[in-house]
């Protein structure tokens, strides 16, 4: 009896693992045409099945998967797809590796915590089936989905009324103004100039692997790679806080600690005269977070590792017009100011003053206060809502303009009522203070007695670069 047939027909319990045998023939567009089913991922439609001309390669069939993933190869044969369980210690761990950095496979497996009963199940299926071990599923999955042509696979002929790419087709048009998600129609792709021009922004690595010749203009994608072990320590300092847990100065400090949170704007001269920019995109790719599936796509048409972290940026330049022929091209990255948090402190008595450091420029400043008082909103605009606050008036000596410098709250207020959300800035048009040196705390619906402030520095980290990609 062929492994097939024995699995099938198994009385064993694969619940615990995942598993259970339910039909052996799926109605789904998405399976391929003439398979049969091997076992179902428990309480879900994905399923592991062999396709007939295909001999023992097992497949994973996800219907819910992004365009393109619904199919993929897991296993060269039914022995060889117990062995990955065996070593995953769970089947659900192998059905979304084709999207995963080793890293996040990893993770996954070490989530799998297998109790008496799972443990139970794989000494069966050891004893039962005799598989093979594999001591590197991620590696054995990844290289048999490499090399695997999906361009064979027998397809539902109801295949593309739900879904425009053949499994495992990378559909790559690249069009003026569409982000790395958006379809373009081939009649309107770009002709990609394949460029893999690399280059040093102080200490980060970046690329243009590519600019793309559109009717309207140019589109140009540039890259920052980032080690994976920088992208680990970064998720080991702020993965498990979400948001809405970190106060506005973590928020501030996570920001900086971001590898890939550069905040850059581009520009592009052609021929030695500026293309206005039109539209631009960004894209993450995080080995150890969760990603966009266009960002896998992304890496895979670049070639990149998905091992390592990536900012993706694409960015389209108007050219419109009859142009003469592209001699040059100079991309101008220009490095936008952060918030850099500075101290905290109580404002002192009217008259008096308080010195700080500007953490950029090592200046010392005067910092004197002309009045703090308590206001509040019309009540009768914003009912039930927090309506009290506090000004503060100050004068800086030496000066620092209000857009490199601010003082803000510590505390972010009450919530509107019905949410979480505090209403920090929220004040109605016409009751903003006039720009100048002042601060407004946040509002309240008492007012507050003391106000613990922190100082906000806007700086740019970085001088702006000038990037020759032609000739």
């Amino acid at each position: 009896m062929k492994l097939y047939e024995r699995f099938r027909t198994s009385s064993l319990d694969t619940l615990p693992i995942g598993l259970w045998t339910g039909p052996d023939t799926s109605e789904d567009v998405f399976t391929p045409t003439g398979s049969r089913v091997v076992a179902w991922l428990a309480e879900s439609d994905i399923h592991f099945c062999l396709v007939e001309g295909f001999g023992d390669t097992v497949f994973v069939v996800d219907p819910k998967a992004p365009p393109g993933d619904c199919v993929y190869p897991v296993a060269r044969s039914m022995a060889e797809w117990i062995g990955l369980i065996l070593s995953c210690g769970h089947a659900g761990v192998i059905a979304g590796t084709y999207a995963l950095s080793r890293v996040q496979f990893l993770r996954q497996i070490q989530t799998v915590r297998p109790d008496y009963k799972t443990r139970s199940v794989l000494r069966a299926l050891e004893n039962t089936y005799h598989p093979p071990k594999i001591s590197d599923p991620y590696g054995y999955i990844l290289d048999l989905q490499a090399s695997f042509d999906h361009s064979a696979l027998p397809l539902h002929p109801s295949y593309y009324e739900w879904c425009p790419i053949r499994p495992g087709g990378l559909r790559w048009n690249v069009g003026f103004g569409k982000g790395f998600f958006e379809w373009c129609d081939k009649a309107k792709a770009g002709q990609e100039m394949a460029l893999d021009r690399h280059f040093q922004w102080e200490d980060e690595r970046w690329q243009v692997p590519a600019v793309y010749l559109c009717e309207d203009g140019i589109v140009v994608d540039s890259v920052l790679e980032v080690s994976g072990e920088a992208m680990i320590a970064f998720d080991e300092k702020w993965g498990a806080k979400s948001a809405d847990m970190l106060s506005v100065e973590e928020q501030m400090r996570r920001a900086l600690d971001d590898p890939l949170g550069v905040q850059a704007t581009g520009s592009l001269l052609v021929n030695g005269r500026p293309a206005p920019l039109k539209k631009s995109f960004v894209l993450r790719w995080d080995p150890v977070g969760d990603n966009d599936w266009s960002a896998r796509r992304t890496l895979e048409h670049y070639g990149l590792d998905r091992e390592k972290g990536y900012l993706l940026r694409r960015e389209c330049f108007l050219r419109k017009g009859k142009n003469p022929p592209i001699r040059s091209l100079e991309l101008q990255l220009e490095a936008a100011p952060v918030q850099v948090p500075g101290q905290r402190f109580n404002a002192p008595e009217n008259g008096k003053t308080l010195d700080f450091t500007d953490p950029s420029t090592g200046q010392v400043h005067t910092l004197k206060v002309l009045s703090q008082t308590r206001e509040s909103l019309d009540p009768n605009f914003l009912s039930n809502h927090p309506c009290c606050y506090t000004r503060l008036n100050f004068t800086l000596d030496p000066p620092i303009s209000p857009e490199e410098f601010q003082i803000v709250d510590c505390d972010p207020g009450d919530p509107f009522p019905g949410s979480r959300q505090a209403a920090a800035g929220a004040f109605p048009a016409g009751k903003i203070p006039p720009v100048g040196h002042f601060a407004v705390s946040s509002l309240r619906h008492v007012p507050a007695r003391n106000i613990l402030w922190r100082m906000v520095f806007r700086q740019k980290l970085r001088q702006d670069l000038s990037v020759p990609l032609l000739p």
